[in-house]
């Protein structure tokens, strides 16, 4: 009698390491631990992201004052940003399909983040509104190079069945920043001026570039593997990845879905990056406020996105859509 119940229950757990876990929530996956360091720290990156995102809009009042510019050269100043940004997911994306995936692509991901870092620290010490301009250019390649590296670096520690809910769960970092990136700029603002949010914010991502590094090793992504093959799960890719030709890198570009995926997000990413870049420049001249508080006001958008992005990702996992 007892041998046959631990027989049973032997089966019973043979069965639910092939789907979830039984004794967790629903929406709450069964992962390696090694994974859920992967999303805290990818998560961690993609706040650290958002914040450097939103200094420069954030800021603006005061670095306009400081470089006696007018709305149009400051509108010029975040195009650079842009440029920056654009250009980096382009460059360092090739680049890190080129390095390869898995665990090697923590090295590009690393190279994208210290040109952030640097540019940032950089930009506090410049004195002239061309090295500035050019920082901005630089800060933005940073940016714009991490967050797909980002994304992709995170899918590929996840079992393929998991995949989105962890991607999911990473993204609530992009709001989450933009809300408390600018109540860190408003502390520092209490005691410094602008050039000092510069100095200070981005080197706290020196700390989740030797969190990645720790994580990210070699040793570290095949027992990831080894635990998706003993739950027989699905390995998120290949166990020798193939070095990316241009070619591929742009095949996405010939399916319909992607191109119109492509567009929509560009869209909403134009339309609410136009508000925001000038949201403190108008809270500040003309409704009056201090710096400090339309900085907090400013991000508090931040805040919602956050709360939009969770209720979303548990009405996609309780519908049953996974990401294969």
């Amino acid at each position: 009698m007892s041998d046959s119940l631990n027989e049973q229950l032997k089966e019973a757990g043979n069965a639910s390491g092939q789907q979830t876990n039984t004794t967790t929530p629903r929406w709450l996956p069964r992962a390696h631990s090694l994974s859920w360091a992967m999303l805290v720290i990818t998560t961690l990156a993609i706040l650290m992201n958002s914040i450097d995102r939103i200094i420069l809009p954030t800021l603006l009042p005061a670095i306009m004052k400081d470089f006696n510019l007018s709305e149009v050269q400051a509108g010029w100043i975040n195009s650079l940003s842009f440029f920056g940004t654009l250009s980096g997911a382009v460059l360092f994306g090739l680049l890190s399909d080129y390095i390869g995936s898995g665990y090697r692509r923590c090295y590009s991901w690393c190279l994208a983040v210290l040109v952030e870092i640097i540019s940032g620290v950089a930009t506090a010490f410049c004195k002239s509104l061309g090295a500035f301009q050019a920082l901005r250019v630089f800060m933005g390649m940073g940016t714009g190079g991490s967050e797909p590296i980002n994304v992709a670096l995170l899918g590929e520690w996840w079992q393929k069945e998991n995949r989105g809910f962890a991607i999911g769960v990473h993204h609530t970092g992009f709001p989450l920043g933009q809300f408390i990136g600018p109540i860190l700029i408003a502390a520092i603002l209490m005691f410094g001026d602008w050039r000092h949010a510069f100095l200070f914010i981005p080197l706290i991502g020196l700390i989740i570039v030797v969190l990645q590094l720790i994580i990210g090793t070699k040793k570290n992504h095949q027992r990831v593997f080894n635990w998706i093959d003993e739950h027989k799960l699905t390995r998120p890719i290949e166990a020798k990845p193939q070095k990316s030709s241009l070619k591929n890198s742009f095949s996405c570009l010939k399916n319909r879905n992607c191109l119109m995926a492509i567009a929509l997000v560009f869209g909403f990413i134009w339309a609410e990056m136009g508000i925001a870049n000038f949201l403190t420049l108008q809270l500040t001249r003309e409704v009056g406020l201090d710096l400090s508080t339309a900085a907090i006001i400013s991000g508090a958008s931040g805040i919602t996105g956050w709360i939009g992005q969770i209720v979303w990702a548990v009405f996609r996992i309780n519908a049953g859509v996974r990401h294969l």
